[in-house]
């Protein structure tokens, strides 16, 4: 192992450079084209050629000072499971859209009458899923432990 850095040392810089690096990834796929179009809301990259292609060769340029720097100081790679992200989402989903029933949202003026008895149960049913979806992903994080530790 390379030894100019101490561990702390170590852990912080590649921190950094594997954020970076996120960050670089996430402008290359909207310069790539990568187009969102969900149910409210729609994202789409505004930019010229010119300067699109110049952000490329940025970002090109970038990634390997970052793939040079890391194989030098010897920076591990490591695998990355999204499960605990997701799962951490789903469950501050869930508390946001409690707050988002007509009891909490009474709390910016009055409801409407009737709405709350259509708004009540289609935001309940929807934390219930992110709820449900949160503890589908728990288990499946339970199980992918207790399968390393049978490795």
């Amino acid at each position: 192992m390379n030894e100019l850095l101490n561990p702390q040392q170590r852990s912080s810089l590649r921190t950094t450079l594997l954020s970076f690096e996120k960050n670089l990834r996430e402008a290359q796929s909207w310069l790539d084209g990568n187009e969102k179009d969900g149910i409210l809301y729609k994202s789409k990259l505004h930019m010229s050629e010119e300067n699109r292609r110049q952000c490329a060769r940025q970002i090109a340029e970038a990634l390997g000072q970052i793939r040079t720097l890391s194989r030098s100081l010897e920076l591990e790679k490591k695998e990355e499971d999204p499960l605990s992200l997701i799962r951490s989402e789903m469950v501050i989903s869930w508390a946001n859209l409690l707050d988002s029933r007509p009891a909490k949202l009474g709390r910016y003026g009055d409801i409407p009458a009737g709405l709350a008895e259509k708004l009540d149960p289609a935001v309940s049913n929807l934390a219930e899923s992110a709820l449900y979806l949160s503890e589908i992903f728990e288990d499946h994080s339970i199980n992918r432990s207790n399968e390393n530790v049978q490795d």
